[in-house]
């Protein structure tokens, strides 16, 4: 449900730093902000960003169920690459995605390791460029002082292990910290193993196998100017699946066997410093250099049965590999100026990155009487690219001022980045024999996204904030440059240089009432978006060849809209008798409109409600906690080219509970889904048709448990 409904040290959440780029004091903010801590990742038993946002309306995260996974996060119906993901203030690798055999999907940090994340809903390219116009989601790992604060002397040692039935998965990390004169260090491993996750449907889920294996290491040591902090970080998910499930469907009728075999390797190393010297160009500053990417492999394995009297039985072995790393560097300073009754507090600086992209798919197909082979699969010669090589250079710069007026009750936030953007693709053979009548293209542009935002503090409790981002997100490289050549299909994908930015224009007022015995957070929204991208329009055929034409345009123009809130009650301040009752209501209403097509925008979660109840012992040893989700059935959806499948409404009831066995040791349980209730998320299945055979797969799993144990010494 968030964070804890009572319980727990509030304390740190009262400052959050993904809105300004510093601590801010939440009563200042004027957006809506979530914050979960490590110790509400812990007591909720969360493992992965799904799980991170179970009790999050407004926040889903879609899945494959069939091999890929979890995809990225959406906040308020936009998800995908348009919402910013960061790590320790880094922006991580975005998805990439291609066919049926290819998706490098979003790879994020640890939960073992994650001491908390922030998501900023609505659009904040004003401070994060490209990439957040849905959004933010910024997470910070674990420092050696937190792990030392929670220990006694010069060194601390934690151990985690967990379980869950849902997937048969377990789960062990370590983590040691320590201090020898000014240097702080830190290290950590976690891996997880598993099998595919249960459904209440009848249905069989496909057998799935995974191991994840992550390390972190963090050093802080005392240098002139401020403490330097260098930071290790890699993970690596390995995953076979077969996928029986599209046997015998669809494109996949003749095909007897199919099995996938995937790994991704994400690795980050950086190095920065606080400074801490005060002088007349900024009172605090930080600075970080770092090195990041991922590395994708996929390959595909199927036997096709013999269709007389012209295809004989076949073997395909497929490959996909995606690689991207980056090279960025990055500069934040704080500075306030002025005194009285006007007080500016200033934040700018700047960001530049260069990503390297490159992709490419290889197959070969075995005729299984002969044993005969060939790189020609389905009229497509392997090896291929489905985008050229691209470096990416992001430059940008931005200004932030808190403006505060008559005590500090009125505060005024005006925002402006400018980005410069720059795409350049490298046309080698590979790319060249699968494209040759296509010449790829370049971008060179330059974005700004202006803010202002204002809140008001009525009282001491009470206050209203108001809103206004202006989002942007430069063409990406696959939609600039899709490489399609399938003679015989007789069809061609076009580059297109002249793609424009996707735009946004978000509008956001609330209130926000702080302290006890309750606490809110209510908000309305309102999102215009523009230029949309929209990847392989047909054209149409070319007269002059004959050739079907794809090209990725700016086509749609949309608008979200919705309403979200956040209540809490501290029992205890109503009645001594209510003394450790905690209670939390939260939900989210949210609507979409395509206004080029006026239909509804498919992206968008249906109502959701969550209320929780919890009790915490005035010892502190044990509590425990209800929650229950409710989910409107899905009423909304495009049906103007097929009648979609749409979901039902649903309710699930989780029951957690944490015991300080000792104070060093903590035992967390979970029972989820109490009622074992068969239930579809829409995130998941939005866009399949009604009559689809495979929509049962994507049931969620019914009743299921989960523990961990947890020891610090």
């Amino acid at each position: 449900m968030g964070q804890p409904v009572t319980g727990a040290d509030d304390s740190s959440l009262e400052t959050v730093m993904v809105y300004a780029r510093r601590l801010t004091p939440v009563s200042r903010v004027a957006a809506t902000v979530t914050v979960i801590d490590q110790a509400r990742i812990e007591t909720t038993l969360a493992t992965d960003i799904r799980e991170l946002v179970r009790y999050e309306p407004g926040l889903s995260v879609r899945n494959d169920p069939f091999r890929f996974g979890l995809d990225t996060i959406s906040v308020r119906g936009l998800g995908g690459n348009r919402v910013a993901v960061e790590v320790d203030g880094i922006p991580a690798a975005g998805g990439f995605a291609v066919g049926s055999y290819a998706d490098s999907g979003r790879a994020y940090v640890d939960a073992a390791f994650v001491d908390r994340v922030e998501f900023l809903r609505g659009p904040a390219s004003s401070l994060y460029g490209s990439d957040a116009i849905g959004g933010v989601v910024a997470m910070t790992t674990l420092t050696p002082e937190s792990l030392l604060a929670r220990g006694e002397g010069d060194y601390a040692v934690r151990t985690d292990a967990g379980f869950d039935s849902a997937s048969d998965g377990w789960r062990a990390a370590a983590l040691a910290a320590g201090a020898i004169g000014g240097t702080q260090w830190l290290v950590g491993y976690s891996r997880r193993e598993g099998h595919e996750s249960d459904t209440a449907a009848d249905v069989t889920p496909n057998p799935s196998e995974y191991a994840n294996d992550s390390a972190l290491m963090k050093v802080t040591g005392a240098v002139p100017g401020g403490p330097m902090t260098l930071t290790a970080e890699a993970g690596r998910i390995q995953q076979a699946t077969d996928v029986d499930a599209f046997l015998g469907v669809g494109r996949f009728l003749n095909t007897t066997a199919l099995a996938g075999d995937d790994e991704m390797l994400r690795y980050r190393v950086s190095l920065g410093q606080a400074l801490t010297g005060a002088n007349a160009a900024f009172d605090s500053a930080d600075w970080n250099a770092y090195w990041q990417g991922t590395e994708t492999e996929q390959e595909t394995y199927e036997v096709r049965r013999a269709v007389p009297p012209r295809t004989p039985p076949a073997q395909l072995d497929r490959t996909f590999k995606f690689d991207e790393s980056t090279f960025g560097v990055e500069f934040t300073a704080v500075k306030s100026l002025g005194s009285g009754s006007i007080v500016h507090d200033v934040v700018y600086g700047f960001e530049a990155t260069r990503s390297e992209l490159d992709e490419l798919r290889d197959g070969l197909q075995t005729n299984l009487i002969t044993g005969a082979t060939t790189p020609t699969i389905l009229g497509e010669t392997f090896p291929l690219r489905d985008l050229p090589l691209s470096t990416v250079v992001e430059i940008g710069a931005f200004v932030r001022d808190e403006v505060q007026f008559d005590d500090a009750r009125w505060t005024l936030v005006p925002a402006l980045r400018v980005d410069y953007y720059e795409l350049t693709p490298e046309t080698d053979r590979i790319y060249r024999e699968d494209n040759p009548a296509t010449e790829p293209a370049g971008v060179d542009e330059v974005s700004f996204a202006p803010k202002l935002g204002a809140t008001y503090r009525i009282n001491d409790r009470l206050g209203v904030f108001f809103q206004y981002a202006h989002g942007f997100r430069s063409p990406p490289p696959e939609d600039v440059n899709i490489g399609l050549e399938v003679p015989l299909f007789n069809i061609r994908a076009i580059p297109n240089p002249d793609l424009r930015p996707e735009t946004s224009d978000g509008f956001e007022t609330g209130l926000r009432l702080t302290g006890s015995p309750v606490a809110l957070t209510a908000s309305v929204f309102l999102t215009e978006y523009g230029d949309f991208i929209e990847s392989k329009v047909n054209l149409g055929v070319d007269p002059a060849t004959g050739v079907t034409l794809f090209q990725s345009q700016n086509v749609a123009e949309a608008r979200i809209y919705g309403a979200e809130f956040d209540a809490r009650v501290d029992g205890s301040a109503w009645s001594p008798r209510l003394q450790g009752w905690s209670g939390r209501l939260a939900g989210s209403w949210t609507r979409g409109e395509d206004l080029t097509r006026d239909v509804p925008l498919n992206s968008i979660d249906p109502p959701r409600l969550v209320l929780g109840m919890r009790y915490d012992a005035p010892s502190t040893r044990w509590g425990s906690e209800l929650a229950l989700t409710a989910v409107e059935a899905q009423r909304e959806g495009d049906r103007s080219r097929a009648e979609l499948y749409r979901t039902n409404g649903y309710a699930t009831l989780d029951w957690l509970a944490n015991v300080n066995i000792t104070p060093r040791l903590r035992l967390n349980i979970g029972l989820f889904n109490l009622t074992d209730t068969e239930y579809i998320e829409w995130s998941d299945v939005r866009g399949r048709v009604a009559d689809d055979p495979l929509v049962p797969y994507y049931t969620r799993a019914g009743f299921n448990a989960s523990a961990s144990l947890r020891y610090d010494f």
